[in-house]
């Protein structure tokens, strides 16, 4: 083929190769750039996809945190409760325990209490029993010395009027005393357990008071003599008419003012006195002076009771006449006590109820 004419054909087909090759390029172009695309859409896709897995795995991991805390939460809970109710277990036996405890102690306790009280009014009993077992000894010791004595002057002046001829008026005087003592004694003990029985009766009528003090100074008047001392009633200045048992009264004198002589030494002097008392002068008060030897202050307080001896070795008497002189008194009513200083003398005093409108001025002496 010519040169000339081959050209354009040529030209063509290089022409058409270039736009093949054009056509080529840029299909592989497409294809390079489809692919790229793909391959960044793969890659987004197996990012988010990557993405997603992290992010499932740590909404999984939180999931499971959170579900952990609360089973946690949970089971602490669970736990404080068990505790609670466990220490209000323990604490609710804890408190039974306690009153148990208690009551126990209580128990023994009051146990103890009673023992020590029965054991307490034991020794009480007993003291009181050996108290009351060496009274009686004495008692009875005391009551058969001074029954004897006036027994053996009876006896003696019996003896002295079978002998001889001598002053039977001084003897029988002598046997008067002795048996008066003994009449004395006896109703003593006579009283005594009429005091203890509570058949103790009192006859009350009015009388004056004036002459029951003068009777009892002159009925003893020759015992007072007899030892040096002076026995007197000292005027009164306003007397009347107390309501009394008159034989009670005398008794209750008689004890006080032989009392007086038994403690008074020689040329003592022992006074007897009347005054009116109480808050509108219903009362009177009788009191009988001595100046003997004293009470010691410690004595005051047991005088009155039974078988109270100034000395213990005291033999003057069976310690009967206070204490009668005091349930005597007491009776009307009234009252009895005593004012005494060691070394002093004593004076006991008591009361009778004075009737109103009975009331009368004493006379001259």
């Amino acid at each position: 083929m010519a040169p000339g004419k081959d050209s354009p054909r040529q030209s063509e087909r290089e022409k058409s190769d270039e736009t093949q090759r054009d056509s080529d390029s840029a299909s592989e172009h497409q294809a390079d750039f489809d692919r790229d695309a793909e391959r960044v859409e793969a890659d987004r896709a197996k990012l988010q996809s990557r993405s997603d897995s992290d992010a499932s795995r740590d909404l999984g991991r939180a999931d499971l945190a959170r579900s952990g805390a609360k089973r946690q939460a949970e089971g602490d809970e669970r736990l404080r409760v068990e505790r609670q109710t466990s220490d209000q277990a323990i604490k609710g036996e804890r408190l039974r325990t306690d009153a148990a405890t208690e009551k126990g102690r209580s128990h023994h306790q009051a146990s103890a209490r009673s023992s020590a009280e029965l054991l307490s009014q034991e020794q009480k009993s007993h003291q009181k029993t050996r108290a009351t077992l060496t009274t009686r000894e004495e008692f009875l010791a005391i009551v058969s010395h001074d029954l004897r004595n006036p027994l053996n002057n009876i006896s003696l002046a019996a003896q002295n009027l079978l002998e001889g001829p001598k002053d039977i008026k001084e003897l029988a005087a002598s046997i008067n005393r002795s048996a008066g003592e003994m009449l004395r004694l006896i109703e003593d003990l006579l009283d005594i357990e009429r005091i203890a029985v509570g058949k103790l009766t009192l006859h009350i009528e009015q009388h004056d008071v004036s002459e029951i003090i003068k009777q009892s100074v002159e009925q003893l008047h020759g015992a007072a003599v007899s030892k040096g001392i002076t026995l007197e009633a000292e005027p009164q200045d306003v007397c009347g008419y107390v309501v009394c048992d008159r034989s009670r009264v005398m008794q209750v004198l008689s004890n006080l003012i032989g009392n007086a002589i038994k403690f008074t030494p020689a040329k003592g002097k022992i006074c007897v006195s009347c005054q009116r008392t109480g808050p509108e002068g219903e009362e009177v008060q009788i009191s009988i002076s001595d100046t003997g030897e004293g009470i010691a202050p410690e004595k005051i307080k047991t005088i009155f009771e039974r078988f109270s001896q100034l000395h213990k070795q005291d033999r003057r008497g069976i310690g009967l006449g206070l204490y009668i002189a005091k349930m005597m008194i007491e009776e009307h009513p009234g009252r009895i006590w005593v004012e005494s200083k060691l070394g002093e003398g004593s004076t006991f005093h008591f009361t009778l109820p004075l009737r109103s409108g009975a009331i009368r001025e004493a006379k001259p002496q």
